[in-house]
């Protein structure tokens, strides 16, 4: 048996047949105020990470720089003359950052996870460019992974991608993998 209560139910909101319309209504007023999606958050936000790579050892920086202007074009499909702008963006961004998560967050929820773990593919291209891994590089991109929820074995099989394709262009010679 069902209760009916002997007394009127109050409506919730006067104006508004159930909550459903409430909340519709709402959103409607909150979006209004929001700001409109930025489309280079993402790579910005990506562009971000592998600058703080390219910093994060002593030395080799010109290659590795050269590595994230490849990384941005091959991944978000940069063209040149945004290149300069987008990094000059991710380099302020960077500067002002406290934390990787502040950039970590927007790539987990805005990259699929194949994207999330070829961003740790690129971080690892970036911490190989000068031909030696320093302690700080792995750690960092460890860090990155875990943040982007990419998985430890994911995280080793990039690594070890990577690694190869650097030791088979030094025995060929090239500087390109």
């Amino acid at each position: 048996m069902r209760y009916a209560p002997s007394f009127p139910i109050p409506t919730i909101c006067p104006g508004y047949q159930n909550v459903t319309d409430w909340f519709e209504n709402l959103k409607v007023i909150v979006n209004r105020y929001e700001p409109p999606a930025d489309p280079h958050a993402l790579p910005r936000a990506a562009a971000a990470l592998l600058l703080e790579m390219a910093v994060t050892d002593d030395g080799g920086e010109r290659i590795e720089l050269d590595v994230v202007h490849q990384a941005m074009r091959a991944a978000f499909g940069i063209d040149p003359a945004e290149l300069q702008a987008l990094l000059e963006q991710a380099h302020d961004a960077r500067q002002q950052s406290v934390s990787m998560y502040d950039f970590t967050r927007e790539l987990r929820v805005g990259l699929a996870p194949e994207q999330r773990a070829e961003l740790i593919e690129w971080l690892w291209r970036v911490a190989f460019a000068d031909a030696r891994l320093a302690a700080d590089e792995e750690h960092m991109v460890r860090r990155v992974a875990d943040l982007l929820g990419v998985s430890h074995s994911e995280f080793i099989r990039r690594k070890l991608s990577v690694k190869a394709d650097k030791e088979a262009a030094e025995a060929a010679g090239t500087d390109d993998p």
